[in-house]
């Protein structure tokens, strides 16, 4: 199945007084150049065997979990009151979730970017990471980071990121006494950022879910690690699970 994700015209208007993210301590000089420019984006999402439900008036369209999602989008910036900061980027994204059965499930979430041409554009139109410098664990695990710097990663070059987790439900601790009693899911998770010039970084984590009592079980916590060039943090993230 295909179909037309987004397609807009924008006029962006950025003056002086943004905020530099680079050195958020700086507030007398702006990593933004005033300017305007056009952003065009076209998108689409393919599901791969896609099955429908229909009825006489309306169609439901139904995941299909043997498959995996495709999405790939198309971004151009042009217009721009600077011809250098004209861009064309292209992104895509795969991923699925995948049930193990009796061992729980399985989910990875694999994206890239890719630059027409690496130039000096503006800051805001780089590739950037969905980073986390707090101790609660961002709501889209699946596309986020734990430990990440929220812009250190940004780039105008080539980008891939992956995100790996096998939540195992209740397999690794139904047969621990005590433990078993408490029904809480153990979940494993890595995840690695490749930007262009750069080392890779990485997470690895290990955490609990499903923690509460009775029916009220959506917490969750994870140990995390993380390694960039040699140099590891960790921390440990406190967060919400649905």
């Amino acid at each position: 199945m295909t179909e037309l994700k987004s397609v807009s015209y924008t006029g962006k208007l950025l003056t002086e007084a943004d905020k530099n993210p680079l050195e958020p301590d700086n507030f007398t000089s702006s990593v933004f150049t005033e300017h305007k420019i056009a952003t065009l984006n076209i998108g689409s999402t393919f599901v791969f065997d896609q099955k429908f439900l229909t009825y006489p008036d309306r169609k439901f369209n139904m995941g299909n979990e043997k498959y995996p999602s495709l999405t790939v989008n198309y971004r151009k910036n042009f217009a721009a009151s600077n011809a250098n900061l004209n861009s064309d980027l292209f992104t895509a994204n795969l991923k699925q979730d995948i049930s193990a059965g009796n061992y729980g499930d399985f989910s990875y979430n694999v994206k890239g970017g890719l630059f027409l041409k690496k130039k000096d554009i503006a800051f805001m139109d780089y590739l950037h990471a969905n980073g986390n410098q707090l101790k609660l664990a961002p709501s889209n695990r699946n596309s986020s980071f734990g430990l990440l710097n929220y812009y250190k990663f940004s780039t105008n070059d080539k980008y891939a990121e992956v995100h790996l987790e096998h939540n195992f439900k209740g397999r690794l601790l139904r047969n621990i006494p005590l433990l078993n009693t408490l029904n809480f899911h153990v979940v494993t998770n890595a995840k690695g950022l490749f930007t262009g010039g750069r080392k890779p970084y990485s997470e690895f984590s290990l955490g609990l879910d499903n923690i509460g009592i009775g029916k009220w079980r959506f917490l969750r916590i994870d140990y995390v690690r993380s390694n960039f060039n040699g140099k590891k943090g960790d921390g440990f993230l406190f967060g919400i699970s649905f």
